[in-house]
């Protein structure tokens, strides 16, 4: 990088600071203007207290960072995984066995079903032959008197 990119980009930087700083302090100008009804020792703890989280605010992203940076590095610095992939072989015996259970899965389900068809269709002729008997006898009616 040329000197005179690093000097722009430098200019940048302190131009943004400048900037955020100005609004930062404008900010707290301006949320401490209420603390001008406090007595003098509460309005010191307060402002002191808005210093201490401004200054948390700016740490935050620093720590961040610093954690960040180090957790990368660790990563880098580690060997790489060791990744063990199976042999074409292996993956076909289990494609084979995943096949056959599928397999058997279907067909007890097909016969569940079967067996549910056919006890549905056993429950529907016992009705039908119920209708039917009670269609085929003539009705019983009381003797008129």
């Amino acid at each position: 990088m040329s000197n005179e990119t690093t000097n722009e980009r430098d200019g940048l930087f302190e131009m943004a600071a400048a900037f955020v700083g100005g609004a930062t302090r404008i900010g707290l100008t301006v949320a401490s203007v209420p603390l001008v009804l406090l007595p003098r020792n509460s309005r010191r703890r307060v402002r002191r207290a808005m210093a201490e989280v401004a200054l948390a605010v700016v740490a935050f992203p620093k720590e961040l960072a610093n954690v960040s940076e180090r957790i990368v590095d660790e990563i880098v610095a580690a060997e790489p995984p060791q990744v063990s992939l199976p042999s074409p072989r292996q993956v076909g015996e289990q494609v084979r066995s995943f096949t056959e259970r599928l397999s058997r899965a279907a067909e007890e389900l097909g016969t569940s079903f079967s067996r549910a068809a056919g006890r549905a269709a056993d429950a529907v002729e016992q009705g039908a032959a119920k209708v039917d008997e009670w269609v085929e006898t003539p009705p019983k009616t009381p003797p008129a008197q």
